[in-house]
């Protein structure tokens, strides 16, 4: 009996030790991913033309603002702009939005048109656990706005947050979970609107963020790298060459 007390005090502080160093570790990445989500802010990739031949909208959450990108033009809005060259390019990116808050951003610009919308969202819906019945609420809306000024949609919302080295062990699987969870309400909704779902959840050793995440992660073990984006935006390229926006790239 004596033994089996001795073992559940140690199992007991082991657990409280490891939550503790995991709980720090983990508040020393997000602290690294605020600094990086700061210095990306002012420097998100924009561009208006003289002589645009078409207009982009691209809208959403950090990763439309680039953050854990070395430069703007390492950004997937960046790397569109480099492709295309005679568009102008609309960024409306914020660090931290929800699906949600994009409504009042696409209410702001619906006398507006554009050629094509690149819209960035759902990893803070993720990561954040927005009640899903809410999330598909929104996203509706928000899908609703964007085709009223766009006949050409793309919608993505990253891979498998699971992934992310950021969040500590034995809590990556809730993250996948959620990934898949949120997935399963993007690609159906999408479809019903007619918008472009770019699928980026890929399993196991198909997917770069988990088989080399120091490389595809920036170093907050969160938001992509620039190499991460690069990734994503040879994903979404190839959605945008099976739309009607034709415009050939440079």
């Amino acid at each position: 009996m004596e033994y089996i007390t001795k073992t559940i005090i140690f199992l007991f502080v082991l657990l409280i030790g490891y939550s503790t160093v995991q709980y720090f570790r983990t508040r020393h990445f997000i602290n690294i991913g605020v600094d990086l989500a700061d210095k990306a802010a002012p420097l998100l990739f924009e561009r208006t033309l003289a002589h645009p031949v078409a207009t982009s909208l691209h809208i959403g959450d950090s990763s439309v603002v680039g953050t854990g990108s070395e430069s703007p033009f390492l950004s997937v809005a960046g790397r569109f702009a480099a492709d295309y060259p005679r568009v102008d390019i609309m960024n409306l990116g914020v660090n931290g939005s929800k699906t949600k808050d994009l409504m009042s951003r696409f209410e702001g610009i619906q006398d507006q048109r554009f050629d094509i919308i690149v819209m960035h969202i759902g990893g803070n819906d993720i990561v954040r656990y927005t009640d899903l019945i809410e999330l598909e609420e929104s996203l509706r809306v928000v899908l609703d706005l964007a085709t009223n000024i766009s006949d050409t949609v793309i919608l993505l919302h990253g891979g498998d947050v699971g992934t992310a080295k950021l969040f500590p062990y034995g809590t990556r699987w809730l993250f996948t979970r959620r990934t898949k969870q949120v997935r399963n309400i993007f690609m159906p909704v999408a479809k019903e609107k007619g918008v472009y779902y770019v699928d980026l959840f890929r399993r196991g050793e198909d997917d770069p963020f988990f088989t080399d995440p120091d490389k595809y992660y920036a170093k907050d073990n969160f938001h992509p790298s620039a190499e991460g984006y690069r990734d994503w935006y040879e994903h979404v390229v190839n959605v945008i060459d099976t739309t009607s926006f034709t415009l050939p790239r440079k």
